[in-house]
């Protein structure tokens, strides 16, 4: 910007000659004399480094002209930049917004107890049984469950609650859900009415719960994993030649896996769904 305010005075400067040289003219005219008549006497050479002196101050003028301009398309781009970081950034904010609204989600759901369950019966029954398919399936069942289900929580909490059993089965699927985990593990223990030994445990996926009231009996049926399988497989149970598919037990004990409650007003804890 320096020199191109320079060349503006230079081509300023050299334009206020020119009144003095017609008004030398005219005093030639006259006869007369005077200082500013040195100007006509002006060799070619001197002509010439005037209008060399002219042809730059215009250059630079045009220079500046395009320094200007330059500066313009460079303040526009810096806003465009500009503007496309602020974009950038508010979906940036708006990521980190979600992100914490889940992590809040997450932080609540850890915090929210889930609970184990623990049930008996005094006699109970393992029948090994075929559907419609031709799929093998086992079914656990009883007559005379305790009516209470024992209820605690997962650690690190220390809660310890009792329903019902027969609201346990009606709320089976609600509280085991594809949303939460799927269906509960179990272990059950048992003694073998026929030998007294003690037998299991046996570790299943409970894929099902039905309490049937026109047989007044209680309903699980299982399957197993492939690593369940390699404890305890619930072929194994059946090796009685009297009974076949059916084998019959005493003393037996389940324990099935977390499941959530939901917190009453009252402060107890009851089945979610």
């Amino acid at each position: 910007m320096g020199q191109f305010t320079l060349a503006l005075l230079s081509a300023f400067l050299l334009l206020l000659l020119f009144p003095v040289a017609e008004a030398a003219d005219a005093d030639a005219d006259d006869g007369l004399t005077s200082p500013s008549s040195s100007l006509l006497s002006l060799k070619l050479k001197d002509s010439m480094n005037l209008h060399t002196m002219l042809s730059r101050a215009a250059d630079l003028s045009r220079q500046g002209r395009e320094l200007v301009a330059g500066n313009d398309l460079s303040t526009d781009r810096h806003s465009q930049k500009e503007d496309a970081m602020n974009r950038r950034l508010g979906s940036c904010s708006d990521k980190l917004d979600k992100c914490k609204s889940n992590l809040k989600t997450c932080e609540k759901e850890a915090a929210q107890p889930t609970f184990l369950f623990t049930q008996m019966a005094d006699m109970c029954k393992l029948k090994r049984k075929t559907d419609g398919k031709g799929e093998i399936y086992y079914e656990w069942s009883s007559k005379d469950m305790d009516d209470e289900t024992y209820v605690f929580s997962d650690r690190p909490y220390r809660i310890a609650e009792t329903m019902t059993t027969e609201d346990f089965f009606d709320g089976f699927d609600d509280m085991f859900t594809k949303l939460n985990g799927g269906k509960p593990n179990g272990a059950i223990t048992f003694r073998h009415k026929n030998t007294d030994k003690f037998e299991g445990p046996l570790i299943s996926v409970i894929v099902e719960a039905a309490y049937k009231t026109d047989g007044g009996k209680f309903v699980y049926k299982l399957r197993q994993s492939k690593d369940q399988e390699t404890v305890n497989a619930l072929d194994e149970f059946f090796d009685s030649k009297d009974n076949g598919d059916f084998e019959e037990y005493e003393m037996c004990s389940l324990f099935i896996d977390n499941g959530e409650l939901t917190q009453t007003s009252q402060g107890s804890w009851w089945l979610s769904g």
